[in-house]
């Protein structure tokens, strides 16, 4: 029996997607190829153990990997999940990548009108989406987990730093993991463009495949999922034009909204997130098109 030894946790919309393809490409790393996103245990856990170990190697295919293990950014939020893992895995390890809960925000609010065909404007969507917002409120997340599980079984990753040196912070993941080699081209990997956010032409249409490809996910139809991108079933769709940009106005209330949850979660991890307050351009969808 192989269960994971590792989790990414979150957060959402803060450059789990990267990572999982940077885990991926580390020959000691094994990361389910079939989902990215297991939520075990959030959405399945009443599926058991049993199905979980489905998505990872037995003993003997297990042995190349130093480290097996998923992404799933929701696991952060869901106020069940900690414990849940820390009965389950109880010597689990974490990843977690945190990114300016202001881009944070405003990623989502773009995902939301290419996934879901949003049809509020920004300002509308942030007064009304109270999850939206407090999704960025990562103390009170972590906080929970650092209840359960000793501090050094986490590594928190800043989506901003690793974008800035890839090489200082693969190099942490690979310690934390412990691989006996990091990656060859850290600066590579960061750069690859992954989960676009562009906004598809028919986004009602584009929201309705979303919403059914995730009904065949949860049902483990995976297969269908997989081969539906591999024909390039997405590109039907479509592009629409350009992305809206963050109001002026609109960021400087995020950003007032967030100034002391970013003060608790500096008094929390014991680390300085001066990256966050001094970047006025915020780290662009456009540069690597992270999620999570």
């Amino acid at each position: 029996m192989t269960l994971p030894n590792f989790l990414v946790i979150g957060a959402q919309r803060a450059g789990t997607t990267l990572l999982h393809r940077i885990l991926e490409a580390h020959p000691e790393v094994y990361v389910p190829d079939r989902r990215k996103e297991v939520h075990y245990f959030d959405w399945h856990f009443s599926r058991g153990t049993d199905w979980y170990e489905r998505f990872f190697p037995d003993a003997d295919q297990a042995k190349p990997f130093a480290a097996v293990g998923e992404v799933t950014p929701d696991y952060m939020f869901d106020p069940s999940v900690p414990l849940r893992i820390s009965q389950s895995l109880p010597s689990c390890r974490f990843v977690v990548s945190l990114r300016n809960p202001v881009d944070r925000a405003y990623s989502w609010y773009l995902y939301s009108l290419r996934s879901f065909a949003e049809q509020r404007s920004i300002e509308q969507f942030f007064e009304e989406s109270e999850e939206t917002l407090t999704r960025g409120l990562y103390s009170q997340q972590l906080k929970r987990y650092f209840e359960l599980f000793p501090r050094n079984s986490f590594l928190i990753l800043i989506l901003e730093e690793l974008v800035q040196d890839p090489a200082i912070n693969l190099q942490r993941l690979a310690d934390f993991l412990n691989l006996s080699t990091g990656w060859p081209d850290p600066g590579a990997l960061v750069r690859e463009r992954v989960n676009a956010s562009e906004i598809p032409r028919f986004r009602g249409a584009f929201a309705r495949a979303q919403r059914f490809g995730e009904m065949l996910t949860r049902h483990d139809l995976d297969w269908a999922v997989r081969q539906a991108r591999r024909m390039g079933v997405l590109k039907l769709f479509g592009t629409g034009g350009s992305r809206p940009s963050l109001p002026s106005s609109t960021r400087a209330q995020l950003q007032g909204y967030y100034r002391q949850e970013i003060g608790r979660l500096e008094d929390l991890l014991e680390r300085n997130l001066e990256v966050w307050r001094v970047a006025e351009r915020p780290l662009a969808d456009d540069h690597m098109r992270a999620s999570g």
